[in-house]
């Protein structure tokens, strides 16, 4: 790299380096954004060998000793698909960015790109932004918003009464598949069925794990269909099903109001469970009734620290 001029005043410096160099450059979410339109008008300019020079100049950000790419995205892959010979150097604008700069514009970015996109393509990005990879086909295709809100609230997003200062806001998806991702692992490596995990009973497993991970027998049973009958009773995994059974042949018209049933006669049945085989109301006959969530989601929130965040 050789530095061709500095500006003070106008808060830039100009620098030549060779195309080599120029790749080697970190490209954050930024670079990503880069406009096309742009940078496809640019690329027309191989056709004026007037203005070739135009076309070899980029725009990178400094922050502290790190290098960023800003523009240049398309022609990079031009250049790199052989359609346009590269050059054999750029003329580059260096702006200095300060630290709390660069990561509130990512974040800007990061956020208009979510808009964007369908919300579990939103959801895939955050698994990726997270280092999460999950191979079951109930996770990783990021089918888990209603679940996360049901998990977190109680009820879907719909049923949601946004006067109520809990629940007026929007939850942080970022936050909350962070908060659960110990409880989304354990769950990925059950193999989830779509049909036992639906988002009532994913939100229940997801509540009910992070408050306690010793559940984990409990829904590889109830993935595998594993429920036992004792003299015409039923344990809380076959009452379980049943459930889910007579939740997927329900209403149509409200599947918010059923996904919210199924999640608390998830946690009854999980608490069921936990009071073990000689407890009185292990094994019954009639149908789950379900269990208030708020107990636990105080719960959770208090295990988690997180009981002052109204975005959760």
């Amino acid at each position: 790299m050789n530095l061709l001029h500095t500006d003070t005043a106008a808060g830039f410096t100009l620098i030549s380096l060779s195309f080599q160099e120029w790749l080697a450059i970190e490209e954050p979410i930024l670079f990503s954004f880069a406009d096309a339109r742009t940078e496809n008008t640019v690329l027309t300019l191989k056709h004026a060998s007037s203005l070739s020079a135009y076309s070899m100049l980029v725009v990178v950000v400094k922050v502290g000793d790190t290098l960023y790419k800003l523009t240049g995205k398309q022609r990079k892959e031009d250049w790199l698909s052989g359609n346009t010979p590269p050059p054999d150097y750029l003329i580059a604008q260096v702006i200095d960015l300060s630290e709390q700069d660069f990561s509130a514009l990512n974040t800007e970015v990061q956020n208009r790109r979510m808009k964007r996109v369908a919300p579990n393509e939103t959801v895939k990005l955050i698994y990726a932004g997270l280092g999460l990879e999950f191979t079951s086909d109930r996770l990783k295709d990021g089918f888990i918003l209603e679940a996360l809100n049901i998990a977190l609230r109680g009820k879907p997003r719909s049923l949601q009464d946004k006067r109520f200062v809990w629940e007026k806001e929007e939850i942080n998806a970022q936050k909350a598949i962070h908060l659960f991702s110990e409880e989304l692992r354990l769950i990925d490596n059950l193999k989830p069925k779509s049909e036992i995990f639906v988002s009532g009973v994913l939100g229940g497993a997801l509540l009910m794990l992070g408050i306690n991970k010793d559940v984990k027998d409990f829904l590889s049973r109830l993935n595998d269909g594993r429920g036992e009958t004792r003299n015409g009773l039923e344990d809380p995994v076959s009452g379980l099903l049943r459930a889910i059974d007579l939740h997927r042949i329900s209403d149509p018209a409200i599947p918010a109001h059923t996904a919210a049933d199924i999640y608390r006669k998830t946690i009854q049945a999980i608490v069921l469970w936990k009071e073990g085989a000689d407890s009185a109301k292990y094994w019954r006959k009639k149908l789950l009734s379900g269990a208030d969530p708020r107990p636990y989601i105080r719960e959770l929130k208090s295990l988690k620290q997180v009981d002052e965040c109204k975005d959760l």
